[in-house]
């Protein structure tokens, strides 16, 4: 389970259509919206209590309305369909498994509904979970009035809210991915670099050093004619469409190592 440091921690939210989004302090309140404008919210979670302090921190905005009170999922998908909320707020009342089904059904039923996930234990594995359920916000229980406002607000206006932490692991998530997928790009040039035939690494060493094909004919001993075939054996082999690709797919890795000299 993700470990938490609440006194470090605060809420970021994503730029929308037209709010900024920020992190906030915990004294720093969000910023107005748009004069004259309601954001319209409903409030889930199974218990009274929960219920009344949510609607009691929103309360707190008069450009807040929350338009109804759901104790369960299926009244949250009900009432999703007749109010027509800016924003459905998912509490923590409600056990994981319950808060992502919360997610794909209103989501299901109201495809561009905003879905904010408030959760007492935020874990990356849920928080992708419920991305992918159609979730736009994922906070901890722990998370002060104004952030919690400043989320809500933020979800209305189209941007996205995430919690600290859940994006620090999700950093550290895509960078193991993309180190993943780095490392399987390199290996598979290399098979394709193995498959070049020794005349195919030598005619595709002298193109990244920049010769053309009269100059590596020549100095191959070759006719112009092999050399274009040579050429679109390269670009087969390593899947590619002409010599720039061909050239830095070669440079992507060692160009002295895999393509020595025949």
């Amino acid at each position: 389970m993700t470990q938490r440091n609440p006194h470090a921690e605060r809420p970021l939210s994503f730029e929308g259509r037209g709010q900024p989004g920020r992190g906030l302090r915990d004294d720093a309140p969000p910023r107005q919206t748009d004069a004259g404008r309601q954001i319209r919210v409903l409030v889930a979670d199974p218990t009274d209590l929960a219920r009344q302090g949510l609607r009691g921190l929103l309360a707190v905005r008069e450009d807040l309305d929350v338009v109804a009170s759901c104790r369960t999922i299926d009244d949250a998908v009900s009432e999703c369909a007749k109010q027509s909320p800016d924003v459905a707020l998912i509490g923590y009342g409600f056990s994981e498994p319950q808060r992502l089904e919360a997610v794909r059904q209103i989501v299901r039923s109201r495809a561009s509904m905003p879905v904010l996930v408030v959760t007492d234990r935020p874990d990356l594995d849920v928080f992708l979970a419920c991305v992918r359920a159609g979730a736009r916000g994922y906070l901890g229980a722990d998370v002060h009035a104004w952030g919690l406002i400043d989320a809500v607000l933020t979800l209305a206006f189209g941007g996205c809210a995430v919690e600290p932490v859940i994006l620090r692991d999700l950093f550290a998530y895509l960078a193991g991915v993309a180190a993943a997928m780095g490392h399987t790009r390199a290996s598979g040039r290399d098979s394709a670099l193995a498959k070049l035939s020794p005349r195919e690494r030598e005619v595709l060493r002298l193109m990244a050093q920049g010769k053309g094909n009269k100059e590596i004919a020549s100095l191959l001993g070759i006719s112009a004619g092999t050399t274009k075939t040579h050429l679109r054996h390269i670009f087969k082999k390593l899947r590619v469409s002409d010599r720039t690709g061909a050239v830095l797919a070669a440079l992507e890795i060692d160009p002295v190592k895999l393509l020595p000299a025949a």
